[in-house]
């Protein structure tokens, strides 16, 4: 019964590699996928500038539906980026990129993470005066300087290891 609940030891050992190492499991080369990392990109810019220019009319309401609707699609993005991008890397290249890979992830996570907790800092507000406006201005500044640079960064350096598996 447990065998057939959890398949038996013979079976989980069968010498298939993708069984015994998830990363190579159904993560296969997608044509498309920087391209769509690019779209998100230049989504999450266009976001940006509109939440710049809600800012400058001071309308606390659109400014949270905003915040919270660039959250969901940058979290949208960062899945496919890790999901789909970073662990078919960890699987397709060699040991010596690896670290670099490594560093872009972690990299990404605490933007993510800083990102993440500035929506919700501003998503939260319940009453906006001069004070917090500015402060929000300045952070949103600081944010988008970070963004830039990153998507730079990948877009010109990470996505060109991006590769069909060599045959």
């Amino acid at each position: 019964m447990l065998d057939f609940l959890f398949g038996s030891k013979k079976d989980r050992t069968s010498g298939n590699e993708a069984e015994a190492d998830p990363t190579k499991a159904g993560i296969r080369y997608d044509p498309e996928l920087i391209t769509e990392l690019k779209s998100d990109h230049g989504e999450l810019v266009a976001m940006f500038h509109e939440i710049s220019a809600i800012t400058r009319k001071r309308d606390p309401r659109q400014l949270s539906q905003q915040l919270d609707e660039f959250g969901q699609v940058l979290q949208k993005h960062l899945l496919k980026e890790n999901v789909r991008f970073y662990i078919y890397l960890k699987s397709n290249l060699p040991e010596s990129s690896q670290s670099t890979i490594q560093r872009f992830a972690r990299e990404m996570q605490q933007i993510g993470r800083a990102v993440t907790d500035f929506l919700y800092k501003y998503t939260t507000v319940e009453q906006w005066d001069s004070s917090s406006w500015t402060t929000f201005e300045k952070e949103l500044a600081s944010i988008g300087t970070v963004l830039v640079q990153r998507i730079q960064s990948e877009e010109n350096d990470l996505y060109t290891l991006y590769l069909p598996p060599s045959q």
